[in-house]
């Protein structure tokens, strides 16, 4: 869709109520889950704000793929600033749908674009779709789909991932390992999935630097992968 004039904020402009609640609302709900993950309370800092620093990326890449496809940017934005307000429920999309409604109901939103929000807040789940399935409707249903994804894939995805808590007491050799085959096996799905012209392009670059950094990392374990430090440390004592 793309039937309504897009009320930008420009300098000395103030920006719509709507994104400074759609802001709050997602900034709440990624703090509630990030002290969830990493189990701390309210004065303890949070080691790092993996659902914060996602969603502002989610949020860039969706008014960048609005501007580039001529999707309904006001939709794109919002939709994209509350996508994972439930995140960690079960139908995490389906339920942030539910809430983005009530939400924009009690703001200046316009009424007419509340139900392609909640359309593409609810059907952008999952890591890849179908082989060979047609881009996803509405424009900006496709739009958070991509956005979404593409915060996935590339150099600072891996920097992303590798700060969450699901690699805590992890090697750094299993850490590789275990960001190769995910990259190999799905994300190689993801970026065959991507909806739009720019996120393909984009989700393609971004996934050759990511696989040539794995690699290259892979290349450098595998100059000491055979030196043995017990073998090492016999030989010096042995000499000493």
């Amino acid at each position: 869709m793309n039937n309504g004039t897009v009320r930008a904020s420009g300098p000395g402009q103030q920006p719509p109520a709507w994104r400074d609640a759609c802001r709050a609302e997602a900034h709440k709900q990624a703090l509630a889950e990030e002290q969830t993950v990493w189990k701390t309370v309210p004065e303890q800092v949070v080691p790092f704000h993996h659902r914060w620093e996602h969603v502002q990326a989610v949020v860039k890449l969706a008014v960048w793929l609005a501007a580039e496809t001529g999707a309904d940017a006001e939709v794109a934005e919002a939709a994209a600033w509350l996508h994972d307000v439930c995140k960690g429920e079960a139908n995490h999309g389906v339920r942030g749908a539910e809430r983005a409604r009530q939400l924009l109901a009690g703001t200046d939103f316009p009424v007419s674009k509340v139900p392609y929000v909640a359309d593409a807040i609810a059907r952008h789940a999952g890591l890849y779709r179908k082989p060979g399935a047609a881009p996803l409707t509405p424009l900006e249903t496709a739009v958070l789909w991509d956005a979404d994804k593409l915060t996935k894939v590339g150099i600072q995805a891996l920097a992303y991932a590798l700060s969450t808590a699901s690699f805590q007491g992890m090697t750094l050799d299993e850490r590789r390992q275990d960001m190769l085959d995910f990259t190999r096996t799905v994300l190689s799905r993801t970026v065959a999935s991507m909806n739009t012209a720019p996120a393909r392009a984009l989700a393609a670059e971004r996934y050759r630097d990511m696989v040539a950094f794995l690699e290259t990392w892979q290349g450098e374990e595998a100059v000491i992968q055979d030196v043995s430090l017990e073998q090492s440390g016999a030989r010096r004592s042995g000499n000493g």
